[in-house]
């Protein structure tokens, strides 16, 4: 890869995203997803019908009443969740699986605990074993800035590059943690994907494994930007900021593309920096 060349061209992507802003795809509400989820919860004593101040919303409760679980509907990744213990004695709520959640309910108290981050089914039981419930998960929206890498901007930059007649169609996919876009070109399937993680050194550590796994080396000097950057020969680009881990993929295209016949690892770099670029205007 030139780097020089690289560099001077992300920095121009940057400078002129900063100026003009960036948009999303769909306008979703930021997920949960990157809260850190966590076994701890908070309970507090209550007279029964009281409010207790911070509550989760009705449809996010599991209710106790009678010596019966009512279960909560169906919620998102990482929301919190409120159990309301209606009877005259304490109850422990706990998952089956024994790792997703635990949490001590005090006679008419509440307590919260955070929704596990992976969409599915958590049946759970209380400490002697006689009720049951199922606490049912499912992915919350991307955060704006994964939509990003299908946003306008980024079509119009791979239409610009590649030099396309028209606008690039689009195939988004979301699996609760990971946002992808697919341009199918004729050259084949170009692919960016972002992960949203807990923290920020989940994130590097993510980029970090996935880069060995592609046998893609660090970007050294000051073509990283500063980020957690890596590249391999054949067309892959990583980087992590924040608690974002970017993955471009361009190894399904030819060895160069577009009218100036670049090649795919640089087409993928200069796509990565006009990501990026959004990401620190969005934030700014």
């Amino acid at each position: 890869m030139n780097k020089n060349f690289s560099l001077v061209g992300a920095l121009a992507v940057a400078a002129v995203l900063a100026l003009s802003g960036c948009g999303m795809g769909d306008p979703a509400q930021t997920p949960n997803a990157g809260s850190e989820p966590s076994a701890s919860s908070t309970a507090s004593g209550m007279d029964p019908g009281m409010d207790m101040p911070g509550a989760g919303s009705m449809e996010s409760m599991i209710h106790i009443q009678d010596g019966k679980f009512i279960d909560p509907k169906p919620l998102a990744a990482g929301t919190t969740v409120t159990v309301m213990n209606m009877d005259a004695t304490a109850v422990t709520v706990a998952s089956d699986d024994a790792t997703s959640f635990t949490v001590n309910i005090a006679a008419g108290g509440m307590a919260t605990f955070q929704a596990p981050k992976e969409p599915g089914s958590y049946p759970f039981h209380s400490g002697t074993g006689n009720m049951h419930g199922v606490l049912t998960v499912q992915a919350g929206a991307p955060s704006a800035a994964a939509t990003m890498v299908c946003a306008d901007e980024a079509q119009q930059t791979v239409q610009k590059l590649l030099a396309l007649p028209a606008l690039p169609k689009t195939t988004e996919k979301w699996d609760g943690s990971t946002y992808s876009c697919s341009y199918p070109l004729d050259g084949g399937d170009f692919v960016m994907s972002v992960t949203e993680s807990a923290n920020d050194a989940d994130a590097a550590a993510l980029a970090t494994q996935l880069a060995g796994s592609l046998k893609a080396p660090a970007i050294e000097g000051l073509a990283n930007l500063g980020l957690p950057g890596y590249q391999s020969t054949d067309g892959d680009v990583i980087f992590a900021k924040d608690n974002m881990t970017l993955h471009v993929d361009a190894t399904a295209l030819p060895a160069t593309v577009g009218p100036d016949k670049v090649t795919a690892g640089k087409f993928a770099y200069e796509m990565a920096t006009t990501i990026l670029g959004c990401w620190t205007a969005h934030h700014s």
